[in-house]
């Protein structure tokens, strides 16, 4: 209908098109540009400061009252507090996609019933993406730090205010009033931290306060310097100009392949007329609903650019082939997109089917991966009606008549492979089983993680001083570090430095007087993870122990170890702690391993009662915290656990696994669920387009089929079984079972015509080669840039193990369903559909032009 309707009004159907293009690039310029999705943190943070109180008391007066009042909280999954001199932190931990807004009034509610000492008045907030700066600065000058600091106050900070979308410039509490010291590249420094409005482009904002500070300049003393510490802007551009740079070759690899397969200019472009008006139908869609430009939205885009086309090329394969075959452009017009409406319905549909548990699974993967699976569903809808309506439309208009079709070589091999595959069925099934089985054989040698790492810019060091030392030893070990970083700054390795003694914020920790922490700009182009480990074989000494870790940009923490003993005795907590960090201290693989006890035993009494009281959960905790350096995260945990199982943890102390492990262990159970709903509703979608329970299960079986390829090239370029790989298992359900919806739904017209099921298994793969061969290799090479990583140093959270994955499935999946899904067919569908009689043939709707008679096919 939708294809005759716009054939009908051909003008009208161009001018919406045009009006849909521009709508789009209207849209694409008010999308706000952000790193990462508004993502709402699960953690609510109280505070409650206690004058003059002792650690125990705080315990008793404040964290157990509220320990108690939040106890049966629902959403609750990690309640952590730390009771320490003059103060109470607790930390309340729920899942991600709660409602934070209505779990933090609840917990002030719960908290205003409690009976604290007058003078403790708890302070209830959460930890957003806004509380975090898109631009540190640091500015150096003037010996005469509380001078720097109040011209800072009063002319800087004021001037940043005034910049369209800041919210606040803020000095780090402590500097003015001499209990912290901050430095820039080894000169005395003021820090500024620059937050935004959440709803403001953090490029623009953070480009114009950039700008306002270099006007600034010359109204400041002499010799005033601004020190660029950290700033988001490049970051997010890079991210964004990388992504789009894979969305371009994308575009490009996928018009080479289709005219490859066509070897004609005018079907060619008009099938490349999908790609542009899908991807600005999506910008108008994700502007109504408020989605952000980010590297998951553009991530999408890279890949649904793959996708978009697959459709239109269905149609122009199917219409090109009516022209071969004699018939005129409008009757091929309609015909070819006629032919086809149902199978590239169902297999859209059932690739939409697929990204619908993402929004109801919940946890960190719904949060993150939500806005990347829409914007792909926004794409592929505006493929669907691109491909029923513009393509036929441009088909009949642009297209002339083309030279009759010729068996070519391609078709000539794939008639004997198939009809081989048939003449020995069990062979073929169980080859293909067996390929099934052997990939996951790999499994144990595919590396597992979280979330890729790569193009790191920014090192974290903290230097710490044995015992208790006191400020003097804490800066001259300070000052050898800043001379090696100095070194590096001179020699071009280092942007910049800043280092920071002393605690300037509440909720960093209680502050420590023998250490300090360092932040490292890196040089554009150094390796941030080999820069860490040359640091880390040189820094540390007999006098200091500094611990680098590096700061990935685009991606949540996915290297940190966390591991929490748990227990009443805090003694033999904190001697198990010792004894559990030097076995795991050993690991390859594994750096910047520590705990966070202290040894009590033959303290004094009053040492002993300043100690913070850390609990987890309703007891006393310690944790173990390190940084995993290892690709295969996951056999760094199977190693801790195999030192665990031969080293029993002593009575009444257990270990709870956090960090990524955790993280690990939620994924995996979070993907596995979102892909069996998937493939139950893929099921459900094709019986009800298919109007068969039989057909959609010999589709389903394809699946299996692209394991083969998914794991083999993962295990090839060992590349981790992550977050990532799993985002693209889960799509490979909806993009395999779309070259099988394909070819049966051809077959099932071949044999509803009349035709034998043998002689249809045969024609229907020959007739269906070149369309499934064009949209899997288009896929493929449309990939290709984001799995090689051309124009890259990291792809972010969406980058080369998703394609790998994709890339491997597809291929695999392919060539394999071409031969084996035949053969499977012809067990489990011996008694075809009914057959049906040709029906009459039909004008072609008025308003083309053409006016030749239609023959219904």
């Amino acid at each position: 209908m939708f294809t005759r309707l716009a054939l009908r009004y051909r003008i009208i159907t161009i001018v919406l098109m045009l009006a849909v293009m521009a709508g789009g690039a209207y849209s694409l310029t008010k999308l706000q540009v952000a790193l990462l999705p508004d993502i709402e943190f699960p953690a609510v943070t109280i505070a409650a400061p206690y004058p003059g109180a002792l650690p125990q008391q705080v315990l008793d007066d404040v964290t157990l009252p509220i320990e108690g009042a939040l106890a049966d909280l629902d959403g609750v999954t990690t309640l952590q507090t730390l009771s320490a001199p003059g103060l109470a932190q607790v930390v309340v931990l729920a899942d991600f996609g709660e409602d934070m807004q209505a779990f933090e009034a609840e917990i002030n509610r719960r908290l205003q019933g409690l009976d604290f000492p007058a003078e403790v008045a708890p302070q209830v907030g959460r930890i957003s993406l806004d509380q975090f700066p898109i631009v540190t600065v640091a500015i150096t000058g003037n010996n005469d730090i509380s001078a720097l600091a109040a011209t800072v106050r009063s002319q800087v900070v004021p001037a940043l205010e005034e910049v369209p979308g800041v919210i606040s410039a803020d000095i780090p509490q402590g500097l003015e009033e001499g209990t912290a010291i901050s430095r820039a590249n080894g000169e005395p420094s003021v820090t500024i931290s620059i937050l935004k409005h959440p709803d403001a482009n953090t490029i623009e904002v953070a480009n114009a306060a950039m700008e306002r500070l270099e006007d600034l300049t010359s109204a400041l003393p002499a010799g005033t310097e601004f020190i660029e510490i950290s700033n988001q802007a490049p970051e997010i551009q890079a991210s964004i100009d990388e992504v789009t740079q894979h969305v371009a070759l994308g575009a490009i690899f996928a018009v080479i392949m289709m005219f490859a397969f066509l070897l004609s200019v005018r079907p060619t472009l008009v099938t490349s007329v999908a790609i542009p008006v899908s991807l600005l139908a999506a910008f108008i869609v994700m502007h109504l609903q408020g989605l952000s430009l980010n590297i998951l939205t553009l991530g999408g885009l890279a890949i649904a650019v793959g996708r978009v086309v697959d459709d239109s090329i269905v149609v122009m394969e199917n219409t090109f082939r009516h022209m071969q075959n004699g018939e005129s452009p409008g009757q091929a017009a309609l015909n070819g997109a006629r032919e086809v409406a149902v199978p590239i319905t169902a297999s859209t549909l059932t690739t939409i089917a697929v990204f619908l548990p993402l929004a109801f699974i919940g946890g960190f993967i719904s949060v993150i991966f939500l806005p990347f699976a829409l914007t792909i569903v926004y794409a592929l809808l505006a493929s669907l009606v691109v491909a029923l309506t513009i393509v036929p439309v441009l088909s009949a208009m642009l297209i002339p008549r083309v030279r009759e079709h010729r068996e070519n070589l391609l078709e000539r091999t794939y008639v004997r492979t198939v009809r081989a595959a048939l003449s020995h069925r069990l062979l073929t099934l169980g080859a293909a089983a067996a390929l099934t089985v052997l990939s996951l054989f790999l499994l144990p040698f595919i590396p597992v993680g979280f979330l890729p790492t790569g193009g790191e810019s920014v090192l974290s060091l903290q230097v710490t001083v044995p015992g208790n030392a006191d400020r003097d030893t804490v800066l001259s070990e300070l000052d050898d570090v800043e001379a090696v970083l100095e070194d590096m700054r001179q020699d071009g390795e280092v942007e910049a430095y800043s280092s920071t003694y002393g605690s300037t914020d509440l909720f960093s920790g209680m502050g420590s007087s023998n250490g300090a922490n360092l932040q490292v700009r890196l040089a554009h182009g150094v390796d941030g993870q080999a820069t860490a480990e040359m640091l880390r074989q040189t820094l540390p000494t007999e006098t200091r122990d500094v611990r680098i870790s590096t700061i990935a940009g685009g991606a949540p923490d996915s290297s940190s170890l966390e591991l929490t003993l748990q227990g009443e005795n805090y003694a033999l907590l904190a001697q198990t702690a010792e004894d559990l960090t030097e076995r795991v201290s050993n690991l390859d693989g594994l750096v910047n391993v520590s705990h966070n006890a202290v040894n009590v035993e033959g303290a004094p009494a009053e040492v002993i009662a300043m100690l913070p009281i850390v609990r987890m959960d309703g007891r006393q905790s310690v944790t173990i915290s390190g940084t995993i350096t290892a690709q295969n995260t996951q056999a760094v945990n199977l190693e801790i656990q195999s030192i665990v199982s031969d080293n029993p943890l002593p009575e009444g102390v257990d270990l709870v696994t956090g960090g990524v492990f955790a993280d690990i262990d939620e994924a995996f159970q979070q993907m596995a669920i979102a892909m069996g709903i998937s493939v139950i509703l893929v099921y459900l979608v094709m019986v009800v387009t298919q109007r068969s329970f039989v057909i959609p299960f010999i589709i389903l079986l394809a699946l299996p089929l692209a394991f083969i390829g998914a794991f083999g090239l993962l295990f090839v370029t060992q590349r981790a079984l992550g977050l990532p790989s799993l985002m693209g298992l889960l799509m490979l359900v909806g993009l395999v079972v779309t070259n099988a919806i394909v070819l049966i739904a051809f077959i099932e017209q071949l044999r509803a015509r009349g035709m034998g099921m043998w002689d249809a298994l045969v024609e229907g793969g020959r007739t269906r080669l070149r369309p499934i061969l064009m949209t899997a290799l288009t896929t493929t090479f449309v990939l290709m840039p984001m799995a090689l990583g051309i124009g890259a140093e990291g792809a972010g959270i969406i980058g080369a193990e998703l394609a790998t994955v994709v890339i491997g499935g597809l291929l695999a999946s392919t060539f394999l369903t071409l031969v084996v899904i035949p053969v499977v067919y012809s067990f489990l569908r011996k008694k075809g559909p009914k057959q049906v009689e040709a029906p009459a043939a039909a004008t072609e709707p008025a308003g083309t032009g053409i006016g030749a008679p239609i023959r219904e096919v």
